[in-house]
């Protein structure tokens, strides 16, 4: 079994010799991540502890889409980050572990020790499809073939993507004063970047991660909420108002029949399942949408709101809510399709609306690709030819198609950068700097021309939130 299919068998059926498995697969690749951020064994067998808790206790909930080498690195990378930051303020811990390496590794080149420190900095900063066709050939050492398979694009075009991932991670390192070259810099990704871990770690991890932490030792159970809280964090996360930009138009045209769709006779459970199985569809990586149940008194918290599909076949059944309110692992059923049950609140009718919770995945590091903020509004355009097949074979007649497409990014930074540049960008036709309104908002429209040259951009600060503008004509 491929690394999904291990993982499913475990979310789906409990088994934990398939995690096992995956552990001993990829526990060499976790903790040679962590060991060149922290650069103590200890400290980086803890954070692959931590790792491999949170696979655990994401693994239902983890889409078989995913590429799990890079869920692992990136992970990895906010467990390390929080680690770094809360070393300062922890005691000084035993070095317990002694890094093993491969019996048989290759000589390191003169360079990776200046190349080794700047690595996960310069992977992260990669776009998406950048990392992932880096992190298939040279850390899991898959053929470019295999690489273009698992990616759903060609064996050219995955050559070509590693290509410019290299050239990326050049000019990266020649930021941080570490001269090299493309080859180089191939060769020390293809032969120093996973080595094996301590081999009592892996029994370790698989042990404690089978038991999603509840038997952690206190201070990793304080880096797994550390993690967590930073990954949550880093994704800036924004409400929307109804009607107010382009996901909200595609979900909302499906639900505009139901004001208030909760009272009366609910609403039916087809069309919710239409609605979050187009929220589930969006690359996580770029954007995220959940469908939020909110109620209009101010004192009823989401906790105490309670979905029920009222299905004759096979009783209640709940929707679970998450703490903002948002539809958690929606069931979806073949069975209750055909019935088509209703959906009921045990709120006073009319009380209860349906509204969305979006939000898009940036980058942690302040300079990143331009075409990083591409990959987002590209997830959005698709996102809407998605809603309109969705209109098309369930909906024919009933809703508009949705017109237009997706060009800018609304920005909204602190109230205190109002006037301020907040985004520069330095490419060959010159430096330019964008300044946020009154109210420390921008909105930031690409241009196609960067987009191909594809410069690197620096934001002055961390925005609040960043989401798709409202679609344009033409």
């Amino acid at each position: 079994m491929d690394d999904m299919q291990l993982l499913q068998a475990y979310a789906r059926n409990g088994s934990e010799p398939a995690f096992a498995e995956l552990v001993s697969r990829r526990i060499g690749l976790v903790y040679s991540a962590a060991l060149r951020q922290v650069g103590d064994a200890h400290l980086a067998g803890e954070i692959t502890q931590a790792v491999f808790i949170l696979l655990a206790q994401k693994a239902p909930k983890i889409s078989a889409r995913t590429l799990l080498t890079g869920w692992l690195f990136r992970t990895t990378r906010f467990a390390a980050l929080t680690q770094i930051r809360a070393a300062a303020k922890r005691q000084q811990l035993a070095k317990e572990l002694q890094m093993q390496t491969d019996p048989s590794p290759a000589p390191p080149d003169p360079q990776w020790e200046q190349i080794a420190p700047w690595l996960d900095e310069a992977l992260a900063a990669l776009g998406e499809a950048d990392r992932q066709a880096v992190l298939l050939r040279y850390f899991d050492r898959q053929s470019l073939a295999a690489v273009g398979a698992a990616l759903g694009v060609s064996e050219d075009t995955a050559r070509k993507r590693t290509t410019r991932a290299l050239e990326k991670l050049r000019r990266h390192f020649s930021r941080r004063g570490v001269a090299s070259t493309t080859d180089i810099i191939a060769g020390n990704l293809a032969t120093q970047t996973v080595r094996a871990a301590p081999a009592i770690l892996a029994t370790t991890v698989t042990a404690v991660a089978l038991t999603k932490g509840a038997t952690a030792s206190a201070s990793t159970l304080t880096l797994v909420k550390g993690t967590l809280k930073s990954m949550n964090h880093t994704q800036y996360k924004m409400a929307l108002a109804v009607g107010t930009a382009v996901l909200l138009a595609a979900t909302t045209t499906l639900l505009a029949q139901h004001q208030n769709p909760f009272g009366g006779k609910g609403i039916p459970y087809n069309i919710l399942d239409d609605a979050s199985q187009f929220s589930e569809s969006f690359d996580t990586n770029k954007l995220h949408v959940y469908f939020i149940v909110s109620s209009e008194k101010k004192n009823i918290h989401p906790a105490d709101i309670h979905l029920t599909i009222q299905s004759t076949n096979k009783g209640v059944i709940p929707v679970h809510l998450g703490a903002k309110g948002q539809i958690l692992d929606f069931p979806h059923d073949p069975d209750l399709r055909r019935e088509n049950p209703p959906i009921l609140t045990d709120q006073p009718k009319g009380s209860v609306n349906l509204g969305i919770w979006c939000y898009a995945t940036m980058p942690e590091e302040l300079v990143f690709p331009y075409r990083r903020l591409a990959d987002i509004v590209a997830e959005a355009n698709q996102g809407m030819a998605r809603a309109n097949e969705m209109i098309k074979t369930g909906y024919a007649g009933q809703f508009p198609l949705l017109k237009g497409k997706v060009k800018s990014l609304a920005f909204v930074f602190p109230a205190s950068c109002a006037g301020k540049t907040v985004i520069t960008i330095e490419s060959a036709s010159g430096r330019k700097e964008y300044h946020a309104d009154h109210a420390g908002r921008l909105v930031f429209k690409l241009d196609d021309s960067l987009q191909a040259e594809n410069p690197d951009v620096q934001l002055s600060q961390k925005p609040k939130w960043v989401v798709p503008a409202s679609p344009e004509k033409g």
